[in-house]
């Protein structure tokens, strides 16, 4: 099972990656790299000087990495591929709602851990693959609290929308393929439907923590 210190720390890598210098391309061409670095740049710009006062309005921050993190963020992919087989016989309204409520959740997991990171826990590895590849995997090290270091590696892929990522792998375990497991465990048992309703009373749950 994927760790939340794990996620979290992958998120930090995310929003870290910022601050490394990468071989640039044309300022103009989108790519995997520059993707990557344009979000973690934004989120860095909007938490500058803010940091306190987002810990203590989680309602803010969630505004924040949403702005930033959802236009980068392949929202229908992924959930497609948690879905797995059980996306074969589900309406257009559930996807949609499943979609909505997956992504919902790994931010509303995961996203205070963004607060936490130190520009020096990251180290980015060269790319690999294709030039002209419609697939890219952004490769890094990211340090931890004990001075070990994990492989987190950030899967994308190229759309009619541009480059945007839909996994994480944190020392070879897809966050995806992770969650389908359980989740395709939880629908077997009780249903797409109340698997969504789940997920969206945990996220009505978490506004209602926030704005107490």
């Amino acid at each position: 099972m994927v760790r939340q210190k794990s996620l979290r720390c992958a998120l930090l890598a995310l929003a870290a990656l910022g601050t490394i210098v990468y071989a640039q391309r044309p300022a103009q061409v989108e790519t995997p790299e520059t993707i990557v670095r344009g979000t973690a740049e934004a989120i860095l710009r909007a938490m500058d000087g803010r940091r306190e006062y987002l810990e203590a309005n989680p309602a803010e921050l969630d505004a924040v990495v949403r702005s930033v993190f959802l236009p980068r963020f392949d929202t229908a992919y992924a959930s497609f591929l948690v879905l797995g087989r059980h996306g074969r016989n589900a309406s257009a309204e559930q996807k949609a709602r499943f979609t909505t409520a997956l992504y919902n959740y790994i931010l509303n997991r995961y996203g205070r851990g963004l607060l936490q990171f130190d520009s020096d826990r990251l180290e980015i590895l060269p790319m690999r693959g294709e030039p002209d590849a419609d697939r890219a995997t952004i490769r890094t090290l990211i340090a931890l609290d004990d001075g070990s270091k994990i492989p987190v590696n950030y899967d994308l892929r190229l759309g009619s929308g541009g480059w945007k990522v839909y996994d994480i792998v944190i020392e070879g375990i897809s966050f995806a393929r992770n969650l389908r497991s359980q989740i395709g465990a939880e629908i077997e048992a009780n249903g797409l439907d109340s698997v969504i309703l789940r997920l969206e009373a945990d996220r009505e749950r978490d506004a209602g923590d926030a704005g107490a």
